[in-house]
């Protein structure tokens, strides 16, 4: 059952992209006024008489809509990166190489669907704690991945050529790849379009949004950083080198400088310092259902804010997570890039096996170096609680993120004050934003 229905759900998807690309917004109307009068035509009644003229009005459209017999070369330059929800735009060059001039032309471009596969399809309709029927919770990914407005095209003249900025709205973050063009032309009633397509893919990144911070006042003081800045991001044990000195009485033969000495006749030796700055975790819950895939976007585009915020701190940020395999990115301090970051958070996707003892081992591995933890949760559950406990037991101050339904937020239990981190936050989904400004009421 589950098979017919996705294989019917993909075949929709289809067609309606086919719909919307040859039929003009006019045609569209048209055909679906041809659809309802189809049930009520009778031969006694008005609704043969209406179904007959828009039958015969479409029919005249589809075989008066030309076919393309001109060429076309067409150039795009499309951004490296855009962002969930915003608008962005397509530079199109649009040259006409053919001998007439082209009139009455339309550029839309062609998105990819995304792959939704059997057992993701049926995830979706599975009832789970937050979906007790079998009705779809949350919306699946869109029919389209991204919003793409026609856009009509002056007067091409002859071997002319023409500049196009064609305005796209992603929908989903990830990878939006966009397979070529489609030049268009109406029949003269406008209802039905006739294609010439150019084949020019290209990928861009979308990133997840991110929603403005009031001013941080992080929980947490500076640590002690074995390696410093340098090692902040690496993997081993070193020190940050000062100077040369002479040996002293003590010193460790592993500091001997053996170029310098072998030139000054004596032991030369490496003087390190301890370097204290402060460091925080990000860390990003990946664990629920798939009627909960909601508040996971939502999750994400709150860790995607603190990525973006806290490194202009001048202190270090960790991004932790667990996806098919454990996850730690650095930024800050000249260690990484926020754009690596908001890179990783594009691609990551919700894990719907609860995998929490790999989260709090990464956490707790990382707990010697934190001035403090930084948890964006889906629930408010035992397990939860206890990594809490354990990064307090560690003296780590801990400000918990949870996201919630609108329904969960007046039913809320923190538990006891044991349980609880050093500032709980709840955002309410769709509030997300209006939440967040409260991190500048808490100190």
């Amino acid at each position: 059952m589950i098979g017919l229905l996705h294989r019917s759900y993909l075949r929709l998807r289809t067609v309606s992209a086919w719909l919307q690309r040859r039929f003009t917004p006019a045609g569209g109307f048209v055909l679906a006024g041809l659809a309802l009068t189809a049930g009520a035509s009778d031969s006694e009644t008005m609704g043969l008489s209406a179904f007959v003229l828009l039958a015969a009005m479409l029919s005249a459209a589809w075989l008066a809509a030309p076919l393309f017999r001109a060429r076309f070369a067409v150039e795009r330059q499309a951004p490296r990166f855009v962002t969930a929800g915003e608008p962005f735009t397509l530079r199109v060059r649009v040259q006409n190489l053919s001998n007439r001039t082209q009139r009455g032309l339309e550029y839309l471009e062609n998105v990819r669907d995304p792959p939704l596969t059997a057992s993701e399809f049926a995830a979706r309709l599975r009832p789970g704690r937050g979906n007790r029927s079998f009705r779809l919770e949350s919306p699946l990914p869109p029919i389209r991945p991204a919003r793409v407005r026609v856009e009509a095209i002056p007067v091409l003249p002859s071997r002319g050529r023409i500049e196009l900025r064609v305005e796209i709205v992603a929908y989903r973050r990830g990878p939006l790849v966009l397979t070529g063009g489609w030049l268009g032309r109406a029949d003269p009633f406008g209802l039905v379009r006739a294609f010439s397509r150019t084949a020019t893919p290209q990928t861009v990144l979308v990133l997840p949004r991110r929603y403005p911070l009031p001013p941080l006042s992080l929980p947490g003081q500076s640590q002690y950083q074995r390696g410093g800045v340098s090692m902040a991001a690496g993997v081993g044990e070193s020190e940050e080198f000062v100077a040369l000195r002479e040996y002293r009485r003590g010193d460790s033969l592993r500091r001997v400088h053996w170029r310098s000495s072998a030139r000054r006749g004596q032991l030369i030796v490496k003087e390190c310092q301890d370097e204290h700055f402060v460091r925080h975790a990000l860390v990003l819950d990946t664990f629920c259902e798939a009627s909960r895939d909601a508040l996971f976007e939502e999750a994400v585009a709150v860790a995607a804010s603190f990525a973006c915020t806290v490194p202009d701190q001048d202190s270090l940020l960790d991004l932790l997570f667990v996806g098919p395999k454990t996850v730690c990115v650095t930024s800050g301090r000249g260690v990484g890039h926020v754009q690596q970051m908001l890179e990783v958070l594009a691609a990551v996707k919700p894990c719907r096996e609860s995998r929490l003892a790999e989260l709090e081992s990464l956490v707790l591995d990382h707990s010697p170096v934190l001035s403090g933890c930084l948890l964006v949760l889906l629930e408010w559950d035992e397990p939860r609680r206890a990594l809490v406990r354990r990064l307090r037991a560690l003296r780590v101050p801990v400000l918990a993120m949870i996201l919630m339904r609108p329904g969960e937020v007046q039913t809320f239990d923190p538990g006891a004050a044991a349980d609880q981190p050093d500032r709980l936050l709840r955002l309410e989904s769709g509030r997300v934003g209006e939440g967040l400004q409260h991190l500048g009421e808490m100190r």
